[in-house]
C-alpha cells in the first residue's frame, strides 16, 4: 500500500514538472530520483541514528587536517563555480535577474549543463560535513536547520540538472556559492584553532549575510512569478517556499546565538 501511494504522489508530481532536459538524459543520478533519495535517506539515518549510536561509547575522531582540507577545498571549489556560472550564464549568454528557462545548445549553455551536474556532485558531497559532526561526537550540531538545508540542496540540484532548472535560478545558484565562499572560509579559520578567533569577530554578520540570501530569494521568487515568459511555475513557488523556511529557521538561530541572554 505505501509503495501505491508513493507511486501516485510520484505521478502527481511528474504532472506539475516540465519534460525532461534531453541535454542531461542518461546522465548518472539524474532522471529517476530513486538514487538521490536512497543517498539523502542514508544520509538521515546516519547522521541521525546509526552515527549517534555508532559513537556512543567510542571516543570522538580527531579530523582536524581532514576538516581543514575539507573547508579549503570547498571554499576553492564555491569560487569556481562562482566565477565560472556568472561568466557563462550572464557574460557570455546575457542572462536577467529573471531568467526564464533557457534550453539551448549552444557551447555556453552546454557548459551550464555540464557545470551543473559537477555542481549536483559537489552538492551530495557537502554532506560529509555532518558526517564529521557526528564522527567528532558534536551532535548538538546536527541540527534540524543543518539537515534540512542539506536535503533541500541536494533535491534542488537534482532538479536542477533533471529538467533545466539551473536557468531559472542562476541567480540563486550564484549568490549561493558567493555565500558560500565566505561561509566556508569562515569555518577554515575557524578550524585553524584558538589562535585565529580573533579574527573571527565577524560571525554574527555570516548569518546576517546568509539571512539577506533569503530575502534575495524571496524577492527573486516573487518576480518569477509573477513575470511572463518561459517560467516553470513550479519552481518559483519552491523557492519561495524554501526562502521563507530558511529565513524563519535562521532566524531563530540569530536569535538563540545572539540575541537571548545565555548562562555560562
Amino acid at each position: 500500500m505505501a509503495l501505491l501511494w508513493l507511486s501516485l504522489a510520484y505521478e502527481a508530481a511528474l504532472s506539475w514538472l516540465p519534460q525532461q532536459d534531453v541535454r542531461s538524459e542518461g546522465w548518472p543520478l539524474t532522471g529517476s530520483p530513486v538514487p538521490v533519495a536512497i543517498i539523502t535517506a542514508f544520509y538521515v539515518y546516519f547522521v541521525k541514528i546509526f552515527g549517534p549510536r555508532m559513537m556512543l561509547h567510542r571516543k570522538p575522531y580527531e579530523l582536524k587536517l581532514c576538516i581543514l582540507a575539507y573547508n579549503l577545498l570547498t571554499t576553492l571549489l564555491s569560487a569556481f563555480f562562482l566565477v565560472r556560472f556568472a561568466k557563462l550564464a550572464y557574460w557570455d549568454l546575457g542572462y536577467t535577474f529573471l531568467q526564464e528557462q533557457d534550453l539551448g545548445v549552444s557551447p555556453a549553455n552546454l557548459e551550464i549543463v555540464r557545470l551543473s551536474w559537477w555542481l549536483y556532485l559537489f552538492k551530495l558531497g557537502e554532506l560529509a560535513d555532518t558526517v564529521f559532526f557526528v564522527l567528532r561526537k558534536k551532535n548538538d550540531q546536527v541540527s534540524t536547520l543543518h539537515v534540512v538545508h542539506h536535503l533541500i540542496v541536494s533535491w534542488n540540484m537534482w532538479l536542477a540538472v533533471t529538467y533545466g532548472a539551473q536557468y531559472h535560478s542562476m541567480f540563486v545558484i550564484c549568490l549561493n556559492s558567493l555565500v558560500h565562499v565566505i561561509m566556508y572560509a569562515y569555518y577554515f579559520l575557524s578550524a585553524l584553532g584558538p589562535s585565529f578567533r580573533r579574527f573571527l569577530w565577524w560571525k554574527r554578520y555570516l548569518t546576517q549575510m546568509q539571512l539577506g540570501q533569503f530575502v534575495l530569494l524571496f524577492a527573486h521568487a516573487i518576480g518569477t512569478v509573477f513575470a511572463t515568459g518561459n517560467y516553470v511555475r513550479l519552481f518559483s513557488w519552491l523557492e519561495m517556499a524554501q526562502a521563507v523556511l530558511f529565513f524563519v529557521l535562521f532566524t531563530s538561530f540569530y536569535a538563540n546565538a545572539y540575541t537571548k541572554n545565555k548562562k555560562p
